[in-house]
């Protein structure tokens, strides 16, 4: 097979990737070893305007927004397939430093948040609401796009090593394909393992996330104070999350729920039952923006990684302009 780009790994990054180069008529072929505690796989997909305890939108956040809007809603027309909910945010303030916070920020957020009059929680002493709000669901969007690349024979599931790689001129061999780029885009697995870009410092972060039963809270919104807990129809909501910067694996703990619990208890106060426990690794990079880079050696061996917890806002805007580089250069090696 012979292919413009080998992209390893089909999250977020991999995808959005695959089909913005797809879009510019390059061939591509999706290597992904469909690891169950992926952070995609297991995110819960939040667009959330204003984040931290700063409450500061995403850098270029405007841009990045409608490009997410419109990457996410071509992909449903073309799969009918609903992958993108616009849902308000509301968060609620639970000390008098928070909405003093809040108070001197107020014009300045204006285009992102405004003051509620109402609260449903306990502890909080005032809250605002983010219209902007949204989430991905991360699963149906990693299915469509990997039937899209089925259907063009572009998809396939497989263990990677760097070690398989051979290079050939300015191509690259590994098993039966030859492609003239090969685009690393393995999340959190492919950082602080040596290789190729081992020398990227990383501070990636495992996170957990409950799925429960709770009723007596208006679904159309998503709530967040300390921890969040985000709707997903009937009574069903994802509730979140923890960081635990020591143990990057993919495997929940009675530790990391209780941490979740702990946090929801401090405001809400409804009877929720337990239906799920995931865990998953943000792979953050740089001051939580994503990396884009070719090698300094290898300038046919590229790097697409470190979404982390923003990844459903950052990925189509910076897949976008990754994939317009990569074409670049691909016409001008060819001239």
């Amino acid at each position: 097979m012979n292919i413009d780009f080998l992209i390893i790994g089909q999250g977020l990054a991999g995808s959005a990737l695959a089909l913005e180069l797809l879009k510019r008529g390059r061939s591509v072929l999706v290597v992904d070893r469909q690891d169950v505690g992926s952070s995609t796989r297991v995110a819960a997909g939040l667009i959330t305007p204003l984040t931290g305890k700063g409450m500061n939108p995403a850098w270029e956040q405007e841009k990045y927004l409608s490009v997410a809007e419109a990457f996410y809603h071509e992909l449903e027309k073309e799969s009918g397939r609903k992958l993108y909910r616009k849902t308000p945010v509301v968060r609620a303030f639970l000390t008098e430093k928070e909405a003093a916070k809040w108070a001197g920020k107020r014009k300045e957020m204006a285009r992102w948040a405004y003051d509620r009059t109402d609260c449903p929680f306990k502890n909080a002493v005032g809250s605002i609401e983010m219209p902007d709000g949204a989430w991905l669901d991360t699963g149906a969007f990693l299915r469509v796009v990997k039937d899209k690349l089925e259907d063009k024979g572009a998809w396939m599931e497989s263990d990677f090593s760097e070690g398989e790689v051979t290079m050939v001129g300015e191509e690259l061999l590994w098993k039966d394909v030859r492609a003239r780029r090969l685009i690393l885009c393995q999340g959190a697995y492919g950082l602080g393992k040596g290789g190729w870009f081992g020398d990227i410092d990383h501070r990636s972060a495992k996170g957990e996330v409950l799925t429960v039963r709770l009723d007596g809270l208006d679904e159309t919104k998503r709530y967040h104070a300390n921890g969040w807990i985000a709707p997903r129809g009937g009574g069903i909501w994802k509730a979140g999350a923890n960081y635990n910067w020591k143990d990057l694996d993919s495997e929940p703990t009675e530790a990391g729920k209780k941490e979740v619990l702990d946090k929801l208890a401090t405001w809400l106060d409804f009877p929720m039952e337990i239906m799920e426990h995931t865990a998953g690794v943000r792979p953050i990079i740089q001051n939580s923006f994503p990396v884009t880079k070719m090698h300094s050696d290898y300038p046919n061996i590229g790097f697409f990684n470190g979404l982390g917890s923003k990844g459903s806002l950052m990925a189509p805007g910076t897949a976008a302009q990754f994939a317009d580089k990569l074409s670049s250069q691909l016409e001008v090696g060819s001239a």
